[in-house]
């Protein structure tokens, strides 16, 4: 089994690293809520005040954090970013919701220090990162995928390779804006029906 580190501790991404220790890897986990940190150590976990230290002797390291700005910081900052504590072969997996423009700023920034990255952004919500039925929309390169598959799947069920780094940012963006166009044509067509007393309660 794989070591691996997990920042960002949000109500999917507890689900997820905790689906990790379910399926037997060593994993370590930092987030700014202690509590949530803490909850994951009674799992087994063990816990890291940066995201540098959480880095430091680990093969992967996942992150799951809300905007660019913040990816950024974790990755990079010069003091307690995860690339800090990384080792030249270690890969890293970045499965936050980004830009296609950053993934790619990301991935050349790792790449210039030994490090492969994989932009893993899911598809799904809490009760699929519960289950561990999350879909990967996976953009990076397909030998780094196959070393990262198996801890990907203790996470989802479907790993889908989408290209080079960026394109899982991209299909996750297009997959986002199909499933928005889907929601707001089905509240049209529902409010629609009530504007001409039609029962809608069969939609």
């Amino acid at each position: 089994m794989s070591k691996a580190a997990f920042i960002g501790l949000g109500a999917m991404d507890s689900r997820m690293a905790a689906n990790l220790l379910k399926a037997g890897h060593e994993v370590t986990v930092c987030d700014l809520a202690p509590d949530a940190a803490k909850k994951l150590a009674d799992f087994g976990a063990k816990t890291a005040a940066s995201a540098r230290e959480a880095a430091e002797g680990n093969d992967f390291v996942l992150t799951m954090v809300r905007i660019d700005e913040i990816s950024r910081r974790v990755w990079l900052d010069a003091t307690n970013g995860a690339l800090a504590g990384m080792t030249p072969g270690a890969i890293a997996i970045e499965c936050s919701t980004i830009t296609p423009a950053w993934a790619r700023e990301l991935g050349d920034a790792l790449s210039k220090t030994g490090i492969a990255m994989l932009g893993a952004p899911v598809f799904g919500s809490t009760p699929q990162a519960q289950s561990a039925q999350l879909v990967f929309l996976v953009g990076g390169d397909a030998e780094t995928l196959k070393h990262a598959e198996p801890l990907l799947k203790g996470m989802g069920s479907r790993v889908q390779h989408a290209g080079p780094v960026g394109a899982g940012a991209l299909a996750k963006l297009v997959t986002n804006t199909l499933v928005g166009v889907q929601l707001t044509t089905i509240a049209e067509m529902i409010g629609m029906l009530k504007r001409q007393g039609v029962d809608s309660s069969f939609s």
